[in-house]
């Protein structure tokens, strides 16, 4: 071995060097690689599951915000369905007001109406008694003689016949 170190122009530092090197490189190799190669290969998994776990998350809050969306617009029909049927109850209820109004115009009316009729034939039963007492004291004194109970009671009837056929 000496001749083929001679041979190739390598002296025993360099040959020992070589060797060294060698034992390093095997020493690194079953000391140094392995526990390297077993953290890179944990911190690629770390990353990957990160990735993937921030990939998951996304998927989630994208389904979330179409959740929320959705909520949002249906809650903006409801509303929407809310204030139609308030107006609708609003008009409704202004319908109703304005045909309470309207009836009770109607029975104010009537009721006016009736009581005007009731003074009417009050007053033309008040004009009827005057004019009787009046034809009644003019007859006295046109006859000059006293009018009995029935002859007053015959002439005032008789008087509301005439009188009642009169147009009022």
């Amino acid at each position: 071995m000496e001749q083929i170190i001679k041979s190739l122009g390598l002296n025993s530092t360099l040959v020992a060097q070589i060797f060294h090197f060698i034992i390093l490189l095997i020493f690194l190799r079953l000391v140094v690689y392995k526990p390297i190669v077993n953290i890179m290969e944990k911190r690629q998994q770390f990353i990957h599951d990160n990735v993937k776990a921030a990939e998951e998350e996304r998927k989630q809050a994208e389904a979330l915000r179409q959740s929320y969306l959705a909520d949002m617009q249906k809650a903006k029909e409801e509303a929407q369905a809310i204030i139609q049927q308030a107006t609708k109850a609003g008009e409704a209820q202004a319908q109703q007001i304005i045909e309470a109004a309207r009836a009770e115009s109607n029975r104010i009316k009537e009721a006016a109406l009736q009581e005007i009729e009731r003074e009417k034939e009050k007053a033309v039963a008040e004009l009827r008694d005057q004019v009787v007492t009046l034809s009644i004291l003019v007859a006295d004194k046109i006859i000059g003689r006293q009018i009995t109970q029935d002859l007053q009671h015959g002439l005032v009837q008789e008087f509301i016949k005439e009188a009642g056929d009169l147009p009022c």
